[in-house]
């Protein structure tokens, strides 16, 4: 999979070194999962991920590490990467998005602008086709995106051990929060 992100990176970046203030790089990420169950409500926040807007192709993906969620107990954290995400087996460790945004977005003028992204997430190694909505915000040279969805677990195969049923929620809410800056050529 970090393969998969930086062949993605490099070819995003080579194919459009020319167009230096078209491509922009995540300055901070926020993505944060709620999933409510009768026992417990579980949340957890990663600020771990990254992810590229490219405004001529009007492109984006996201690389969310697995293990960069974190939990209000270790012991959550733990089961969650263990039990249900596998976050050690290889192809499992990051999910990832890839989308293109359907709407035209003025990245040159300030403003608000609500559009649709349809793409692909990829959870426990499940790919699944999707479209997102969310709200691209342009102010001062700086991009950001915010969205929140539903996924459901068993789209992506995340398995839950029956005595557990009643502890997970079969859908996790998910909510983006993005922050992008142009690309410098280092």
């Amino acid at each position: 999979m970090k393969n998969f992100f930086t062949s993605c990176f490099l070819l995003l970046i080579s194919c459009f070194s020319s167009f230096a203030q078209s491509v922009y790089t995540s300055e901070s990420t926020e993505i944060t999962f709620f999933s409510a169950s009768p026992l417990e409500d579980i949340e957890a926040v990663n600020k771990g991920s990254i992810s590229l807007l490219n405004t001529v192709t009007d492109s984006v993906v996201f690389r969310v590490p697995i293990k960069s969620f974190v939990f209000k107990s270790g012991f959550m954290q733990t089961h969650f990467n263990e039990t249900y995400m596998e976050s050690d087996k290889k192809g499992y460790e990051t999910a990832t998005l890839k989308g293109k945004i359907n709407e035209k977005v003025d990245y040159k003028t300030d403003g608000e602008y609500k559009v649709t992204c349809t793409g692909s997430l990829k959870i426990h190694a499940v790919e699944q086709p999707r479209t997102f909505e969310g709200v691209i915000t342009v102010k001062d040279n700086k991009v950001s995106i915010k969205s929140e969805f539903m996924v459901l677990v068993a789209d992506h195969k995340i398995k839950i051990p029956s005595d557990k049923i009643q502890n997970i929620g079969k859908e996790v809410k998910v909510t983006v929060n993005a922050t992008y800056k142009p690309y410098v050529k280092p």
